[in-house]
């Protein structure tokens, strides 16, 4: 395997697409016969869907860019080993486990290109719903629909719209949201709210409490892609990747225009 310190192309989006349809069909499968839910240490959950999808995109990335992987459902490389990555394949094989549990359908297969810390390529697939998007920062984004796809591009609506988590919505959560009395707010699982701000459906994603890089960093390269942003609050900059050992992601705000969001920054 690559030590992924050399310079990499960008895969073909169509095989990349390809791979993660086919670990949303395994996820699909195992969902229509049911499988046990167990919990990880931190009381998330865990599924045989998660693990089905996970050994269908670890076999398939390094057939399309033999790269390191840090995957969710994987033992993680110690930071001393993947400190020294420069590219590299972060991956959720089943985001938003919870939503998949209880039985809604907008959980999705992450999977993101990350070099120098940040995201070249990201790719979100919700296989519930058919629905595929892509995008990275000045390559432009898309989403498909079976076989049709189209360009992506944000739009700030009025009112404002606001998506925010289904499973996790803390007070300060809250509090942000508070802060746009006229907006709309919506709640969806997993990296579709990212993609919901790329396609024009959505305007600000606000997050104050714990998500893992791999929740972010697909959805963050299909926002970039279509023109918006994802700033950590505490910074005001775009989110960065496995730049420390800690794999957990500060607050931060997604949104179609930062000038939307200029007062969260301050």
């Amino acid at each position: 395997m690559s030590s992924g310190n050399i310079p990499v192309q960008l895969p073909s989006l169509e095989a990349l697409r390809g791979l993660c349809e086919a670990a949303g069909r395994d996820i699909l499968a195992v969902r229509k016969v049911g499988s046990d839910v167990q919990y990880k240490t931190d009381e998330s959950p865990v599924t045989e869907a998660d693990y089905a999808a996970q050994r269908r995109l670890e076999e398939g990335l390094p057939q399309l860019i033999d790269l390191p992987m840090l995957a969710e459902e994987q033992t993680l490389p110690r930071w001393q080993a993947r400190s020294q990555w420069q590219c590299y394949w972060l991956v959720d094989p089943l985001d938003g486990t919870r939503d998949y549990v209880d039985g809604f359908n907008d959980f999705t297969v992450n999977v993101a290109l990350v070099r120098d810390g940040n995201v070249l390529l990201g790719m979100v697939h919700a296989p519930a719903n058919g629905l595929t998007w892509a995008g990275g920062s000045g390559l432009g984004a898309w989403r498909w629909r079976e076989d049709f796809r189209e360009p992506l591009r944000v739009r700030v609506g009025n009112p404002l719209r606001i998506v925010a988590s289904r499973a996790h919505i803390d007070d300060a959560t809250q509090r942000l949201v508070a802060t746009f009395p006229e907006a709309r707010l919506k709640r969806y699982g997993s990296s579709v709210k990212f993609c919901r701000i790329a396609e024009g459906s959505a305007d600000i994603y606000p997050r104050v409490g714990p998500t893992c890089e791999w929740d972010t960093a697909a959805g963050q390269g299909v926002l970039e892609g279509a023109g918006g942003a994802v700033l950590s609050l505490e910074t005001g900059l775009p989110l960065r990747y496995n730049t420390r050992e800690s794999l957990v992601n500060g607050p931060f705000v997604a949104c179609s225009d930062v000038a939307l969001v200029a007062h969260l920054l301050a």
